[in-house]
């Protein structure tokens, strides 16, 4: 069977130059869900090929098409990037209209039902894919019946049906490593990496999936079923140990949301890095209260140069509404702990939230000045997600519906409570406040008390930067 797996190209950027939509972002980590699906794939025995869509035009996708002729196409979908899937869907239908396109990923699992209806999806995997791909792989090569296949949602002659979830592993040791062969690793350019480590070969490892946390605005928990499953310590190290050997891996990024949520299993990753001597710099991602001084130590010495941690807000209250579970203080308990080992702590902010004030902002602001992140923070603004408790909230609200994942619009920024000119406020006060620099360079790009003035003056309500303006 001809199997092709893809990821969409990706969503060009309005270009401030040319006034058209033609700017592309680089590419930054590779993607791991297409590789894991055909690493799994070819330990079955099909030989999957791979494609990173992410530079190419239509034109490229249809030639593509045409040269590989596969029998099934599986498609990836993220929220962010779903028009790109289904147009890419349209393509595999209008060029190969007898071939069976399969759609996987967050979006398609919390909208099986827009994919399919749309005519271009044939079937949609539900949350995690590789058990479920290969059964299908299975059954479509001896001719057998799809419609009872678990974890899948599909179009029959009856209409649409949804399955029950298949059967998941707490144990992603079962699974082989992701098949990096179609990736030319030096094309990944991630920000996120410091400047000093950026030029070396490197990609970003999953050594866990899931959260078992509920933050109000994050849709990780919702996908995987509020489960958290891991790898062991020594099938991580046989990871690493064979990028460094086939792809001349020198650096990597630890992507888990909860890169240290059980302890013994970190420390026993960081042991396995030092027996072995694998030399590698590496960075992680985890909660506040999830570490200690004995853990960072051991991060450190195997490696590890920064630790991101999701701080979200400053302020007490707004922590306790998103469910963070966990205390300013205990912020700032771990960003002393992560210095003291050696380590870089960055952190992520969000902006508006419910119950986000300017006061919010100045307690964010005071915070960041007393944790010192060893970069400016990155701050988004937040934005209404499928999958989440916010999304809910804000379909009470009556600013969404589900209807508009139907169009091509981004996820909408929540303005519940703030209208858009407020949310670009309370991001410039923070911006103000933990980078000053920065602020006057927005500043200087139009940004400034000026541009809320002829908000006001053009009939919206603003916001001035010295203070809450009618």
């Amino acid at each position: 069977m001809n199997i092709l797996l893809l990821t969409p190209p990706g969503l060009r950027m309005m270009n401030p130059n040319t006034m058209e939509p033609d700017l592309l972002p680089p590419k930054t980590w590779a993607p791991l869900g297409i590789a894991s699906l055909a690493a799994v794939l070819r330990r079955a025995g099909f030989a999957p090929s791979l494609r990173d869509l992410h530079d190419e035009d239509w034109n490229g996708v249809e030639n593509l098409l045409r040269e590989k002729q596969p029998d099934l196409v599986g498609i990836s979908c993220f929220t962010f990037e779903r028009a790109n899937a289904l147009r890419t869907a349209a393509l595999v239908r209008k060029l190969l209209p007898e071939a069976l396109v399969v759609m996987g990923g967050p979006h398609a699992t919390f909208f099986p039902e827009q994919m399919l209806q749309s005519g271009l999806v044939d079937v949609v995997v539900l949350g995690e894919g590789e058990n479920a791909l290969l059964e299908l792989v299975r059954r479509m090569e001896a001719g057998r019946d799809l419609r009872y296949l678990p974890g899948i949602a599909l179009r029959d002659t009856d209409g649409l049906r949804m399955n029950p979830p298949g059967p998941r592993t707490n144990c992603l040791d079962d699974f082989p490593f992701p098949d990096y062969r179609a990736y030319d690793l030096s094309e990944y350019k991630s920000p996120e990496v410091p400047e000093q480590y950026r030029d070396l070969p490197g990609t970003h490892v999953l050594t866990s999936r899931g959260c078992p946390y509920t933050c109000r605005f994050c849709s990780v928990n919702s996908f995987f079923g509020g489960r958290w499953a891991f790898r062991s310590p020594g099938n991580v190290a046989d990871e690493l140990e064979q990028l460094v050997a086939d792809q001349g891996v020198r650096h990597v990024y630890f992507s888990d949301d909860l890169f240290t949520l059980d302890r013994e299993r970190a420390i026993g990753i960081c042991r396995e890095i030092i027996d072995r001597k694998i030399n590698l710099a590496w960075m992680a991602e985890t909660r506040v209260d999830c570490v200690d001084a004995g853990l960072l130590g051991w991060m450190r010495r195997a490696g590890c140069h920064r630790v991101y941690y999701g701080v979200e807000s400053g302020s007490p209250s707004i922590l306790t509404t998103v469910n963070k579970r966990f205390s300013v203080a205990q912020v700032a308990r771990a960003f002393e702990l992560t210095h003291k080992a050696g380590l870089e702590p960055c952190c992520f902010l969000m902006v508006g939230n419910p119950g986000e004030t300017p006061e919010t902002i100045g307690e964010t602001v005071e915070l960041i000045k007393a944790i010192r992140p060893a970069t400016t923070p990155i701050i988004g603004i937040t934005t209404i997600l499928p999958g989440t408790e916010l999304y809910e909230l804000s379909k009470r609200q009556g600013l969404i519906t589900d209807d508009y994942w139907l169009t091509d619009g981004n996820p909408p920024l929540y303005t519940g409570e703030h209208d858009m000119d407020d949310l670009i406020y309370l991001q410039m006060l923070l911006v103000q406040g933990v980078n000053p620099e920065m602020y006057e360079h927005l500043c200087a790009m139009g940004f400034d008390e000026g541009y809320f003035r002829l908000r006001r003056l053009g009939g919206k309500r603003g916001r001035s930067l010295h203070g809450l303006a009618s």
